[in-house]
């Protein structure tokens, strides 16, 4: 016997109804049931009582069956109907259907009472599992939308970051150098000449500072050439040499390198949540951690800044008016993993990404670097 089914019983004669409750125990229905034989108190049950499934009978005194039928479809559509009936002809019967009633059983023959409720149920949470799966497509199919939506945002904002730095740096250090060389031409003074070419190789230099930044901000190479922790080491390390906060770094042993998409994954995401701790937390320390379970590894970005309310973050990225959670969150998904963020306002923030480990890449075992700890 399963979960105990609410049965609300539409009868004006309490001896049908005990009937019709111990022809449905008989069958193994466990079920609670209340009967009521008025509009009012038809309305009442349906708010109070909720039942799961509604038998009733056709003909009532002051109060027709049909009109029973109505007023549930009106209160709660999803309630399966069935009429129980000793008049209800086949013409009656028919129209009941058409009207939105699930069956109809004679009062004369109880019998098939049990598997019509059976059906009733069955069909009833059929139609509620497929309106769930229609939901979860709808919203699934909105969040692809809002995805592409950010990710066109987010790659028009990339490129034009990286245009003003092209533009701002490494653009006004090649001007420079082009009026040194230009300048050059008419100088014949030795030592004006080897200041000259000084001045030049010192904005070369330059410019190949800013360029070698700029690539290893769109990605490091260590991430392809030593693997996520030697990278996640070195982009911590590169942080701390410029920030005035703590940031420490600490790692289990990776033996062997994850698939590729959940590695830039998780760089990614450090690299989101490093860069929201240090504008937006007001944290004076950071710690990222990555652990290595049997089947999974484990990010963990922890900082002691001011927090901030998750749900209501949540709430924001669903409208698209905000892009951060959301971004982590599908960055994640995309890559077979998940990310929960755990937050309150004064109590810092933690953002915990967690990514299947997979087969190994290559058969490589043993990467440079993922066995010791550092901390700052």
């Amino acid at each position: 016997m399963g979960d105990a089914v609410r049965i609300l019983l539409v009868e004006d004669v309490a001896t049908d109804a005990e009937l019709m409750a111990r022809v449905l125990q008989r069958d193994g229905q466990a079920a609670t049931f209340e009967r009521v034989d008025t509009e009012d108190g038809l309305m009442r049950s349906l708010h109070e009582f909720a039942p799961q499934i509604v038998l009733s009978d056709f003909s009532l005194p002051g109060f027709s069956g049909l009109a029973a039928l109505e007023m549930v479809q009106r209160v709660s559509p999803e309630t399966p109907f069935i009429f129980v009936s000793g008049t209800i002809g086949e013409e009656r019967a028919i129209e009941s259907l058409k009207r939105g009633a699930i069956d109809y059983v004679l009062k004369t023959n109880l019998a098939g009472l049990g598997a019509a409720v059976r059906r009733a149920l069955q069909l009833a949470a059929a139609h509620a599992a497929r309106e769930l799966a229609e939901r979860e497509l709808s919203q699934a199919h909105q969040r692809l939308r809002m995805l592409s939506r950010r990710l066109m945002r987010a790659q028009e904002r990339e490129r034009a970051e990286i245009a003003r730095e092209l533009h701002d740096e490494v653009g006004q250090a090649f001007t420079a150098l082009k009026i040194q060389l230009e300048s050059l031409q008419g100088v014949s003074d030795p030592a004006t000449l080897r200041a000259r070419i000084d001045d030049c190789i010192e904005l070369s230099g330059t410019a190949l500072g800013q360029v070698r930044n700029l690539s290893l901000g769109l990605r490091p190479p260590q991430l392809d050439d030593f693997g996520l922790v030697p990278a996640l080491r070195w982009h911590v390390e590169r942080i701390a040499r410029t920030a005035n906060i703590e940031i420490g770094f600490d790692s289990d042993p990776l033996l062997a390198r994850p698939d590729p998409e959940a590695e830039i994954a998780s760089f990614r995401i450090a690299q989101e949540a490093l860069t929201n701790a240090l504008r937006h937390a007001r944290a004076t320390r950071i710690r990222v951690t990555l652990r290595v379970n049997a089947d999974e590894f484990i990010l963990i970005v922890r900082d002691n800044g001011v927090g901030f309310d998750v749900a209501a973050a949540n709430e924001q990225a669903l409208r698209g008016t905000s892009m951060g959670l959301a971004s982590l969150q599908e960055r994640a998904l995309l890559a077979g993993g998940h990310v929960r963020i755990e937050s309150e306002p004064g109590a810092g923030t933690e953002v915990i990404a967690r990514f299947p480990l997979g087969s190994p890449r290559g058969g490589t075992t043993g990467v440079p670097g993922a066995a010791d700890r550092s901390g700052r």
